[in-house]
């Protein structure tokens, strides 16, 4: 029996929902209420930004390892200075600690916006069971650390289910996104993922990305004076500190540098790899045009080289979606993938209960989600096999087929 049965079983008694929706919530929940019974400080990442703009904005360097601004407490600050000059007049209407109020005002909801669309939002083809399972994966901070990067996915994801209607609005905040988090980019791929002829999604996508990382180069050509420091800010913390809980993390446990040559090279092969695993799903995976974006801003994390715990929203549906797609290659294959994400996630919990702190839950599940979409983007590949070989040894007509916009 697979993983999806016998929960669906499980949870047909209403006393068993309950069980299985705390037990799946019992880490995050449990985190939480560690923090509030105990008092813990809360959006410290938004201190960082508000006290770097208000350092900024006095022309001195937001660039310190132990910030201190009056009234917050603030962890080190590591965007652009572009951005603390942005984020500057909010600080000085509303001053740091009223900035802190104005900001969760606008938080609040784009946390519940990110739990809706992450468990509650129907979706033919992510059940809710597999979507809140992934919540084990998650630790309480990513509620109370107040990052930027949180409000930036929300209003990504509302892009990303309109595109149908117009891409600008999406390709706009993605682009405004990766000005203060430069891995918002991977998001770009969702361009790639679409419904539409292939031709089409290239032009978009180049067009896209090229306007990106012009934008881009020009807001590390016009970093100013502080240009230095922030760029020794992002090595100290960004690349050797924090790595994250994707494809650095995993290279810093196997103890490779994150800015060294193996590992760059390693990325760009794990790039292209999952990048191809994502198209595979994608176009054979059986998914309608709205579930190859929800898919696609799913897929976007697993390039994200830097992954952090904040970033693990859009997950929740894609990897559903992952594992549904296994269901059409035999109850067998599902069975078995439909077991190994659920017993990641089951591992997850337990190692939270039993307070086992060498392993961490979010790389671990990341880890396992990354085999997981390589498992099955395989074995859905697998019966194209002739025709991908034939593609190899005669590329011509396939590209006809997409100059013609028949592909």
């Amino acid at each position: 029996m697979d993983s999806l049965t016998w929960f669906e079983l499980f949870t047909a008694r209403k006393r068993n929902l309950w069980l299985f929706s705390l037990f799946f919530l019992f880490p995050l929940v449990g985190n939480l209420i560690s923090r509030l019974t105990k008092a813990r400080y809360w959006l410290p990442d938004f201190d960082a930004l508000i006290c770097g703009a208000h350092n900024v904005s006095r022309g001195i360097s937001p660039y310190s390892l132990h910030p201190v601004c009056d009234g917050i407490r603030p962890t080190p600050y590591v965007y652009a200075p572009q951005v603390g000059q942005f984020f500057a007049p909010l600080e000085q209407v509303f001053g740091l600690e009223g900035a802190r109020w104005a900001f969760a005002l606008v938080y609040m909801p784009a946390m519940l916006w990110l739990f809706w669309y992450a468990i509650l939002k129907p979706m033919d083809k992510a059940p809710w069971h597999f979507r809140l399972m992934t919540l084990a994966a998650m630790v309480g901070s990513v509620l109370s650390c107040g990052n930027i990067g949180l409000l930036l996915h929300a209003l990504t994801i509302l892009g990303a289910l309109y595109i149908s209607k117009s891409r600008l609005p999406f390709i706009a905040i993605v682009i405004c996104g990766a000005l203060i988090k430069p891995v918002f980019l991977t998001y770009l791929v969702v361009l790639l993922l679409e419904d539409r002829p292939l031709i089409a999604r290239l032009r978009t996508f180049l067009l896209s990305a090229t306007v990106a990382v012009s934008a881009l180069l020009a807001l590390l050509l016009t970093a100013g004076r502080f240009s230095d420091d922030w760029h020794a800010a992002l090595n100290a913390i960004v690349i050797l500190e924090q790595p994250g809980i994707g494809f650095f993390a995993t290279t810093s446990a196997l103890g490779l540098n994150t800015a060294s040559a193996v590992t760059l090279i390693g990325l760009g092969v794990f790039i292209t790899g999952m990048g191809l695993a994502s198209l595979v799903l994608a176009e054979w995976g059986g998914l309608t045009a709205e579930e190859r974006i929800i898919f696609g801003l799913g897929a976007a994390q697993f390039l994200n080289p830097r992954l952090m715990d904040y970033d693990m929203f859009t997950l929740a549906p894609c990897m559903a979606m992952v594992v549904m797609t296994a269901k059409p290659l035999g109850q067998k294959t599902f069975t078995c993938v439909s077991w190994a994400f659920a017993g990641t996630l089951i591992f997850c919990v337990v190692c939270n209960i039993l307070e086992i702190r060498a392993i961490h839950r979010a790389p671990v599940a990341v880890f396992a989600y990354g085999l997981i979409l390589l498992a099955v983007a395989g074995l859905t590949a697998w019966p194209q096999r002739m025709r991908i070989r034939d593609w190899f040894r005669n590329p011509l007509p396939i590209l006809q087929d997409i100059l013609a916009q028949r592909i």
